[in-house]
């Protein structure tokens, strides 16, 4: 009887999410630029869902940050061959615990370039100006440039 019943609920979840695919992956800050709310994230995205989303954490040094990110696409499109681009709009929160705990809100405009080199394999490379406020010492504005590199396979 167990048997059947997790059948029938794999066979649901197969059925209701055949209309849409999903995306996931990872995505890690890049260079100088001031970094995801986290140096690594998972990134999920579904296709007929417009925020992208990403959680993440890192840790070391005594010190451990927890961030998160939700984005909605305004505009996907190509700009040549597979080479294509998307804007959107979105924001970030994060938590930086050690010494001295901080906690961070804004809004972010990533603007990124994606390559599907194989058929479930999206490469992305972004840069998100940010605006937003901590509330340890508060601050506002605080502004910044987010980058990320990453990946997401498509089911």
């Amino acid at each position: 009887m167990k048997r059947l019943v997790l059948a029938v609920c794999l066979s649901l979840g197969l059925v209701a999410t055949g209309a849409s695919a999903l995306g996931i992956g990872g995505a890690f800050s890049v260079g100088m630029l001031g970094g995801l709310p986290s140096s690594a994230m998972l990134s999920l995205k579904l296709d007929n869902v417009r925020p992208v989303l990403g959680i993440g954490v890192s840790v070391g040094g005594g010190a451990a940050q927890f961030g998160a990110t939700a984005d909605w696409w305004l505009y996907q499109g190509k700009l040549a061959g597979p080479l294509g681009l998307y804007v959107a709009l979105g924001g970030y929160a994060d938590l930086q615990t050690g010494s001295t705990s901080t906690i961070g809100l804004g809004a972010r405009l990533p603007i990124g370039i994606q390559i599907f080199p194989l058929k479930p394999l999206e490469l992305f490379l972004e840069v998100a100006p940010r605006a937003g406020l901590t509330f340890n010492a508060f601050q506002f504005p605080v502004w910044g440039i987010q980058g990320a590199a990453g990946f997401r396979f498509w089911f």
